[in-house]
């Protein structure tokens, strides 16, 4: 047995995640698949666009044996903590052979120099790099340029990269863990992260396959065939395909009431939560989308402050984050599998050091109580999604 995981969200599932899984078969000699999934709220700071426990039997038509849940302490963070969390539960598996993962570059070697600098973290370096976030830039971009003067044989472009930029901080995390992991990556076909336009025959992004099931267009030709067939079901069934819109007046009301709050969010630091709150006129005029254009700025990328939204909705501000990201929970829950992830579960069992469960118990620990607060916001405003699944268990292939 040779078991793969993939760090993922699928939000939606398409033909891009199709690829990935077969080649991680195919070229890294896979025998079982692990997704370990975002739930109901992913890294850009979005409401997952289907919830967590559909997504997963998605994952699992898509060809992931078994989908287990990123918790969303790590679900809602930067790159760094994302990765960082995500290779905690992976190596407490006391299981898991290979880490495959899509990049731009397509290729080790690059991706890994760029990981065992940042995991060293030279004094040269870290002084360029304070250099640059005092020229305004933000921690990402001043980064990147400082690894660009430190090390100028590098492209920028190549840094900043958003597939690139994640598995660079796998590859820091497994070098920082002294993982076992091996890492196995793909060059990433297709549109861009953030392209919106679909054209015949290419992989489409996340991004434009959302706003087309928003605006009821035309998917099939870009996600697998049992998958549109599943999600033509959920359109007959008027399922409440969710946005970032549909939570404005949760947002609001928080922002509204608890205000003095938002400082407690790690990220909304530097004045960035006076920022927030000043222009609080626009969102109570306009939606989510030019409320977070009014805030942005150089320095203030819009994808950070849409993930402090999310996070100041989901009461981040009143846990131990900072405490949590640095700790491996204890257990991860299963949110879909087939047969052949039920031959994980019973081979993981022999030594593991994180808890498989299927569902929440009466108890819940820290891990578990946001993501339990995360599923009961969610269904709020998805009818269609209830967050009593996380103790009753949803249902399995």
């Amino acid at each position: 047995m040779k078991i793969a995981a993939i760090i993922s969200e699928y939000n939606p599932f398409h033909k891009g995640h199709e690829y990935q899984i077969r080649m991680t078969r195919e070229e890294g000699n896979a025998t079982h698949v692990i997704a370990l999934m975002s739930g109901n709220f992913v890294q850009r700071g979005l409401p997952a666009i289907v919830d967590k426990y559909r997504r997963a039997e998605m994952a699992i038509l898509g060809g992931a044996d078994l989908v287990l849940e990123l918790p969303a302490v790590y679900a809602l963070s930067s790159a760094e903590f994302f990765a960082e969390g995500s290779i905690r539960i992976l190596n407490a598996l006391n299981g898991v052979d290979m880490l495959s993962f899509g990049s731009e570059e397509g290729e080790l070697n690059t991706l890994q120099s760029v990981a065992e600098i940042l995991a060293a973290e030279p004094e040269e370096f870290r002084e360029l790099l304070r250099k640059e976030l005092s020229e305004g830039h933000s921690y990402a971009k001043a980064r990147n340029y400082a690894l660009a003067r430190l090390y100028p044989h590098l492209d920028v472009d190549f840094i900043q990269s958003p597939n690139n930029i994640l598995g660079i901080e796998y590859l820091k995390a497994l070098i920082r863990t002294d993982s076992s992991i091996v890492p196995f990556t793909l060059k990433r076909k297709g549109k861009g992260y953030h392209d919106l336009e679909l054209i015949e025959e290419e992989f489409a992004s996340a991004t434009a396959l959302r706003q087309t099931i928003l605006n009821d267009g035309a998917i099939k030709n870009y996600i697998p065939q049992e998958i549109s067939v599943y999600i033509e079901q959920l359109k007959k069934d008027k399922y409440p395909f969710m946005t970032q819109e549909d939570f404005k007046d949760l947002l609001l009301y928080r922002l509204i009431a608890e205000e003095d709050s938002l400082n407690n969010i790690l990220e909304a630091s530097e004045g960035l939560n006076h920022r927030i709150i000043s222009n609080l006129s626009s969102l109570m005029e306009d939606d989510v989308e030019t409320f977070i254009d009014a805030i942005k700025t150089k320095r203030y990328a819009r994808t950070r402050i849409s993930r402090i939204l999310m996070q100041f909705l989901l009461s981040f501000d009143r846990e131990p984050i900072e405490i949590l990201r640095r700790k491996t929970p204890e257990t991860v829950k299963i949110l879909a599998l087939n047969d052949r992830g039920r031959e994980i579960l019973s081979f993981l069992r022999k030594d593991r050091e994180i808890e498989v469960v299927h569902n929440f118990g009466k108890r819940t620990d820290e891990f578990q109580k946001i993501d339990q607060k995360a599923s009961r916001i969610y269904a709020l405003k998805n009818h269609a999604f209830d967050p009593r699944w996380d103790f009753k268990g949803y249902r399995n292939r």
